[in-house]
């Protein structure tokens, strides 16, 4: 891939030229508010983390792009994570040709949720040898009829809602009297607008390698270890960790807000977060967020644990579910709500009762 023009990229794959970011309601972990006010910086910042190692860090917009880590080898370059889209996909390809003219290698998904890789058939067109790797788990995931916020079936479900949300934006215009909100909404339009035709172009590229346990990658001047440690964000979450480096990235088993719970497993996640301590790492590129420390871990962890204790012993004391996500809100407040709503997006307040809720279905009801 020598270096595409963005409108010899568009012909290639017909997508628009506006597409930005998508719109809906079926995955909560991902989306503001209508008229919320995010970034017009470009989609990724590319912050180097170790040498040849880069988190590239996705911008806050209206439907966020996961970050993704960007591992440079001695012949070629292997990226973790490809986003929501092919646009996104394209975006940080970009980025990346201006630290390196290497091929890309291979792209690893942390896990099946739309946004961490949707934009694989970008790679896949491009490169013929590219191998793309997740966990068997994953790739199951990606091809189930119904498996949550991701696959196949979760960009169909997508074609049928987002016209729904064109049309509720455009309603919400209308009915907009102030100028700076009316302006947020037109911009949010004019992003869904273009997804839409994006995604209706969209040709997945599932995973072309899978793996049942970790297993290490002996890439040209760099090992790679793909860790299998347990259930966590979902059933199939892959670590990449880098020894040497003393890096990990770790897709959405830990970010820097919130958690979305909806097809995780909270119990098996503090586990699974606690196997991951073992590893000597000084840095984390997560899912979300800016890069942090490994100290962000047991904070994160601690968060899970703390909420399903809380979960249990109120609805041990007979506490309903409205109830609970008061009350529990307000107990964790102290301690986690000021690290837990750095960003715009997946702040404590606003994700609180949704994961009481999670917790409370998958935890105690199913106990």
């Amino acid at each position: 891939m020598s270096g595409w023009t963005r409108r010899e990229f568009l012909s290639r794959t017909g997508v628009a030229v506006a597409a930005i970011q998508t719109f809906d309601k079926l995955d909560p972990c991902c989306v503001y508010a209508a008229d919320a006010q995010t970034a017009d910086k470009d989609l990724f910042e590319l912050k180097p983390v170790a040498d040849g190692v880069y988190a590239a860090i996705a911008a806050p917009r209206y439907k966020v792009n996961s970050n993704a880590a960007v591992i440079l080898t001695d012949d070629g370059v292997i990226v973790v994570d490809s986003h929501s889209k092919p646009s996104a996909a394209f975006a940080l390809y970009r980025e990346i040709q201006a630290i390196t003219k290497q091929p890309i290698r291979k792209i690893i998904n942390t896990h099946f949720h739309w946004d961490h890789w949707q934009g694989n058939q970008v790679y896949a067109q491009e490169f013929n040898d590219v191998e793309i790797i997740a966990s068997q788990r994953t790739r199951e995931n990606m091809t189930a009829p119904d498996a949550g916020s991701g696959g196949i079936a979760y960009i169909e479900k997508q074609l049928t809602l987002v016209p729904k949300e064109i049309e509720d934006l455009k309603a919400k215009i209308v009915q907009s009297t102030d100028s700076t909100q009316k302006a947020r909404l037109e911009a949010n339009l004019a992003q869904v607008q273009a997804y839409l035709e994006e995604l209706k172009e969209m040709k997945p590229a599932l995973p072309t390698r899978t793996v049942q346990s970790s297993v290490t990658l002996n890439e040209r001047g760099r090992e790679i270890q793909i860790l299998l440690l347990g259930r966590g964000h979902t059933d199939g979450d892959v670590f990449i960790y880098l020894p040497k480096e003393k890096v990990v990235a770790t897709g959405d088993a830990l970010i820097d807000w919130m958690p979305f719970l909806n097809d995780g497993f909270p119990e098996d996640w503090v586990e699974t977060l606690t196997a991951l301590e073992r590893f000597d790492f000084t840095r984390v590129i997560p899912g979300h967020g800016d890069v942090v420390s490994r100290d962000h871990l047991p904070f994160f962890r601690g968060y899970l644990s703390d909420l399903v204790s809380a979960v249990k012993s109120a609805a041990a004391a007979g506490a309903g579910l409205e109830e609970m996500k008061k009350g529990i809100a307000d107990q964790l407040a102290p301690k986690y709500e000021r690290g837990m709503s750095k960003y715009p997006l997946g702040q404590f307040r606003d994700r609180i009762g949704l994961n009481v809720e999670m917790v409370y279905k998958k935890v105690v009801k199913n106990s």
